[in-house]
């Protein structure tokens, strides 16, 4: 099974997965890190190491990281000479619950771009989706 790792600023990251279980049920082999005020980069570059070694089970790992140029994703990026790692920016909830369902039946690459075509599919005008639907 692909390990998630999320990488936010602040709690976004654990809350996500909270929601996510809520809808979804626990989930196993997810890893959160947040990014607090007065952190060390150099910290969170150690754990993310860390949390990838402990996630990759052979079957690679998936990180989400909240926003792009930010330090998480600056950590991440200097992470990416690793194999058997991936990482999407902009982590939303339709593509965290589409990586937990379909991780046990899909490889790594395949996942990647499942999640990503979510995310962005995921994304309405609701003013517009309703009155279409009036």
């Amino acid at each position: 099974m692909v390990g998630i790792l999320i990488v936010t600023h602040g709690s976004f990251g654990s809350e996500l997965v909270k929601s996510v279980e809520l809808i979804i049920g626990r989930q196993q082999n997810i890893v959160t890190l947040a990014l607090k005020q007065d952190d060390e980069i150099r910290d969170l570059a150690d754990s993310a190491s860390a949390a990838i070694e402990k996630l990759d089970d052979g079957n690679g790992v998936l990180a989400f990281v909240d926003l792009f140029g930010g330090s998480p994703c600056n950590t991440l990026g200097s992470l990416l000479k690793r194999k058997n790692l991936e990482c999407i920016t902009g982590v939303n909830m339709a593509m965290l619950i589409e990586a937990s369902d379909s991780r046990q039946s899909m490889n790594l690459a395949e996942l990647k771009e499942s999640c990503m075509q979510v995310g962005r599919t995921a994304i309405f005008d609701l003013r517009s989706e309703l009155s279409l639907r009036q």
